[in-house]
């Protein structure tokens, strides 16, 4: 898919809308990239999704957080193509190694739970507890917090009834099949010393990281194209991200 091309992105799991359209990636929202937040990545999507002349406007701290990773896999394999490479060091003996997969592999392997879904995102478990699943606004608003605290938050935010302590776990299970994150362990073997060890890939920080890495080289296309045709800089950053790199490769060669 070119990057120019507006990105449909179907929603199975958000309330009240079926799926977001993403404009094409250009260098003002690369350049603004700073880390991997939360805080960041919700700025960052809110910038690309199309409005659109529907009730059904929904802004990126509503969609739910499995549905965004949903979301950031496909709006990467739309850039950089399916494959996943990555270079893991091993903690027995400092070898480095290629750890490589497939993000549509990982995708079909990790699909959404068909469930029946009651009115406004809430599910309801055979003993009529009832939940709904996390958001970007759970998350922004346990930010910062330790981990016991923030996954006790959450879950007080997302239980809609039911007993915190005793109805903890089933819920827990049952997000989990119905709405499974892209973040995850990942078992690897080193071949030097066949030490087993656990990767952590989270799709979030992986993309993100990506594109933060990434910025020298939109520098120095910014400045070849600058210097080659006088554009502003300004002019330079509405490019989109595709068109940029062709006009800064024909430069090169």
């Amino acid at each position: 898919m070119s990057d120019t091309e507006d990105l449909l992105i179907p929603l199975r799991l958000t309330p009240g809308v079926e799926s977001i359209t993403l404009r094409s990636l250009r260098g003002r929202d690369e350049i603004v990239i700073q880390n991997t937040g939360t805080k960041n990545l919700l700025s960052f999507l809110e910038s690309l999704i199309q409005s659109e002349q529907s009730t059904n406007k929904i802004n990126a701290s509503q969609i739910v957080t499995a549905d965004r990773d949903r979301l950031l896999a496909l709006f990467y394999i739309s850039l950089y193509g399916a494959k996943i490479e990555s270079t893991v060091s091993c903690k027995e003996c400092d070898q480095k190694f290629d750890l490589d997969f497939r993000l549509d592999e990982l995708l079909q392997h990790y699909q959404p739970s068909t469930s029946i879904l009651l009115n406004s995102g809430k599910y309801e478990l055979e003993s009529g507890v009832c939940f709904r699943l996390p958001n970007g606004e759970d998350e922004i608003l346990i930010e910062g917090l330790n981990i016991e605290e923030a996954e006790k938050q959450l879950f007080e935010r997302c239980l809609l009834n039911g007993d915190i302590e005793t109805d903890k776990e089933k819920v827990q299970q049952k997000m989990a099949e119905l709405a499974p994150l892209l973040t995850m362990n990942m078992q690897t073997i080193c071949p030097e010393c066949s030490h087993v060890q656990e990767v952590r890939f989270d799709i979030q920080s992986f993309f993100l990281t990506r594109l933060y890495q990434e910025k020298s080289t939109l520098l120095r296309e910014i400045h070849s194209i600058a210097s080659h045709y006088h554009w502003s800089h300004q002019e330079i950053l509405e490019l989109p991200r595709n068109l940029r790199k062709q006009y800064a490769a024909l430069i090169e060669s």
